[in-house]
């Protein structure tokens, strides 16, 4: 789970109480703090869905801006926070990929600076692709042979062979991880202080009638 939690600077506060109490206007204080913070946290959303796009090649339909889960600010919860959670997501349902093919095993590309790699591993001599299946349960994903690890119902009850390897689906990272390397990368916390400033003065001068 990641979570982004918003609220200003005590020393930005502190500016606008002191203003205010200048003005006779510190009854304004909480409405003013609340408005900003709502305002900041809706913006802080779209930004980070929009960063997290475009430093990675997660599908839209893999994670959408509702992934992302503002609590307002109220009187009881006086900042707001985002917060994004999720498990590990499959490379095939989240990511840019290619299918396998006779020569090459089935490739995957999570950051959109990077190329498509083929997914495959060596073990014991042997290389083990990727690959492009369905399930019985009809769930399509891009598989791989788990080597040195067998699967229980497919094992012979006599016999040296161990039977056929078991199969795990490859995954990359949850939306939680993505936007979290996604915020710290782009600097959005301090995108979003200034963005605190910028609302903070608005409203103030909403009351105050842009009072100097």
């Amino acid at each position: 789970m990641m979570v982004v939690k918003i609220e200003p600077y005590k020393a930005m506060l502190d500016a606008i109480e002191n203003r205010l109490a200048e003005l006779g206007q510190e009854k304004n204080m909480h409405s003013i703090l609340k408005k900003s913070i709502n305002a900041v946290a809706r913006t802080g959303k779209e930004k980070l869905h929009a960063e997290t796009k475009d430093y990675y090649t997660i599908k839209s339909r893999a994670f959408r801006k509702s992934d992302i889960v503002m609590r307002a600010t109220s009187s009881r919860h006086p900042g707001a926070t985002l917060t994004v959670k999720g498990l590990r997501v499959g490379v095939r349902a989240g990511y840019a990929n290619r299918k396998n093919d006779k020569r090459k095993g089935a490739s995957a590309q999570v950051l959109k600076t990077s190329a498509m790699k083929e997914l495959k591993i060596t073990y014991g001599g042997r290389v083990y692709k990727a690959f492009l299946a369905t399930m019985r349960s009809e769930h399509t994903g891009i598989f791989q042979r788990e080597p040195a690890k067998y699967m229980k119902k497919h094992q012979p009850l006599t016999g040296k062979k161990k039977g056929r390897e078991a199969i795990r689906e490859i995954t990359s990272l949850a939306n939680a991880q993505a936007a979290g390397m996604a915020y710290t990368r782009s600097g959005l916390h301090g995108e979003l202080q200034e963005e605190f400033v910028y609302q903070m003065l608005k409203h103030m001068n909403t009351v105050t009638g842009g009072a100097k």
